[in-house]
């Protein structure tokens, strides 16, 4: 059946066709629901699992710290790695210290022969020129310039060269003397300052209070500033201090422990009666307060006319 026109001209549309479209579109809505819901679904799932995800890679990592502070994350499974790097890293360093110190103990050894050899050379210097000067004692130069006046002369310009000799022989073996000295002193020096470092691990609770309490214990002991000087703070030596030290201060506080006295019997107290006065007209505890009233002003009554 046709739609007609009514009088205006527009055409009348049938209610059937609107119910229609109305169904339709709140079909298209309520997919359209169900797709953002699931869009939305799918999204928290994703978030989750993505959250799920960076909780499972942190737990697989650990903290690592460098040689130089900084801390870094890596994986678990290349801990191993790192640890062995990291062990193997600290051995080779120790190992370079340990050569480095065997080649510095070389060089020193070294250049502690060559001053040895040098010294030798200048002391048998000297002991040459000595023997050589020694010829010349006990000679008559008054006899031997009348006798023959070139030679004597000669004898006498020799004498002055071996003595000139002698005098700057004498300063080379002062210097190297010198020089040794200063060597030894430094030697001396690091030496301390290296078992300075080691005490620390080798005497418990180190400090500046530990080293004067240990020196003055040496000093207690019978020991001289000069011992106690040469020891150069040999952890050793200081350890074996330190621990006589402690073991006489235990055996002091032991021994001035003052011993607990047994509690004496604490004596009954006697009771202590009041005597009964014998003036019944002076003032009693016993009395009431009127009667004692009466008692008190009676005495001042009687003082006032005495």
């Amino acid at each position: 059946m046709s739609e007609q026109p009514d009088e205006d001209g527009f055409v009348e549309e049938a209610p059937e066709a609107d119910a229609e479209d109305t169904e339709e579109v709140e079909a298209e809505e309520a997919e359209a629901d169900e797709v953002e819901a699931d869009e939305v679904d799918d999204a928290e799932e994703g978030d989750d699992d993505e959250a799920k995800d960076t909780d499972e890679v942190e737990a697989e990592l650990f903290e690592l710290t460098m040689d130089d502070g900084t801390k870094v994350q890596v994986p678990k499974s290349a801990k191993d790695a790192f640890m062995k790097n990291a062990d193997y890293t600290q051995k080779t360093q120790s190992l370079s210290e340990q050569r480095k110190a065997l080649e510095a103990d070389r060089q020193r050894f070294q250049q502690a022969i060559k001053m040895q050899t040098q010294f030798t050379e200048a002391d048998s210097n000297v002991r040459v020129i000595d023997a050589q000067l020694a010829q010349f004692e006990g000679i008559d130069w008054n006899t031997w310039g009348q006798q023959d006046p070139a030679s004597a002369q000669q004898a006498q310009i020799q004498l002055g060269a071996l003595r000139e000799q002698r005098g700057q022989a004498v300063q080379e073996l002062q210097k190297l003397q010198a020089q040794a000295q200063q060597t030894e002193s430094r030697e001396i020096a690091r030496q301390t300052e290296e078992n300075r470092q080691k005490v620390a691990m080798a005497v418990a609770d180190w400090s500046s209070d530990t080293e004067r309490a240990i020196f003055d214990y040496g000093l207690k002991s019978g020991l001289s500033e000069s011992q106690l000087a040469s020891t150069n703070y040999d952890p050793a030596v200081l350890s074996i201090l330190n621990k006589a030290r402690l073991f006489d201060e235990l055996q002091q506080r032991q021994t001035a422990k003052p011993k607990k006295k047994k509690a004496e019997p604490v004596p009954k107290a006697e009771k202590v009666r009041a005597k009964k006065s014998s003036n019944r007209s002076a003032p009693s505890d016993s009395d009431s307060t009127e009667a004692w009233l009466k008692k008190r002003n009676a005495q001042i009554a009687k003082r006032m006319a005495g």
